[in-house]
């Protein structure tokens, strides 16, 4: 086999491992879902000590009222879109557990009153196996790959001691 070919080889078998390493090293988050005309989209951010919530299909620039039940935690005004993002820290919300329902009440672009609502998800409550797998399978692939290394360089090459030329025709 010529020497460009195994370099070839190398470079591409290289070239694959560090690319499943990249991809299995970047953070596994959850997809965002997307906000339509018609949804309020809940989200905590990484610490879990905010809510994110966005809605949309309001009246551009108006003011909309958020309320976790019945009981008004702030007031937002909207963008230029129509769409509306509020952070909500964690303390407004000790009064609501995981299931709880935010609202959202406002005007809609044509004038008629709007209302989102949707629950409060529940924070992750603990680090899962899901967050260790990346990095279990980028190590293991490193390992693999260093163990055939130095296999490969402790194995020796007999071509690299016969003559040029000369081929192999039967095995020792």
């Amino acid at each position: 086999m010529p020497i460009a070919t195994v370099t070839r080889r190398f470079a591409a078998v290289l070239l694959l491992a560090l690319g499943l390493s990249c991809a299995l090293l970047l953070p596994a988050t959850p997809a965002g879902a997307v906000a339509g005309s018609d949804r309020l989209v809940l989200n905590w951010e990484a610490d879990g000590a905010r809510l994110n919530v966005v809605g949309a299909g309001y009246r551009a620039r108006d003011l909309v009222e958020v309320r976790l039940g019945s009981s008004p935690i702030q007031q937002a005004r909207g963008d230029e879109n129509g769409r509306i993002e509020v952070t909500v820290p964690e303390t407004l919300l000790a009064a609501g557990t995981s299931g709880s329902s935010i609202v959202i009440s406002g005007r809609s672009v044509s004038g008629t009153s709007r209302i989102l609502i949707s629950a409060v998800p529940p924070k992750a409550a603990a680090h899962g196996p899901s967050d260790v797998l990346p990095w279990t399978v980028g190590a293991g692939t490193l390992v693999i790959l260093l163990a055939g290394f130095w296999l490969r360089r402790r194995a020796g090459s007999p071509a690299a001691t016969a003559p040029r030329g000369y081929r192999r025709r039967h095995a020792a």
